[in-house]
């Protein structure tokens, strides 16, 4: 479930990447900072998971920003939430 919400938030590895256009846009609501720990990195598919106070994350972003990544190192997440209107069916 986590993984599902994770990634359905626009997120970006701040200390690992320069940033992300998305969680800039002036469309995003719910922004915030989250602390936390590399756990496990996947460089090539481009899945890092976080570990925070509030529990772990799986989150995806370009396999190219988690080339220097490694477990250990500590991280923030910055996450933003962008309504997209009902889903499709």
């Amino acid at each position: 479930m986590r993984a599902a919400v994770a990634g359905a938030l626009g997120l970006a590895l701040l200390g690992v990447t320069a940033g992300s256009v998305a969680a800039q846009s002036s469309d995003m609501s719910g922004r915030h900072s989250m602390q936390g720990k590399i756990t496990r990195v996947d460089s090539k598919d481009g899945w890092v998971h976080v570990k925070t106070p509030e529990g772990t994350l799986i989150v995806h972003v370009p396999p190219q920003e988690l080339q220097t990544a490694k477990k250990g190192d500590a991280v923030t997440l910055e996450l933003a939430l962008k309504n997209n209107g009902p889903a499709k069916k």
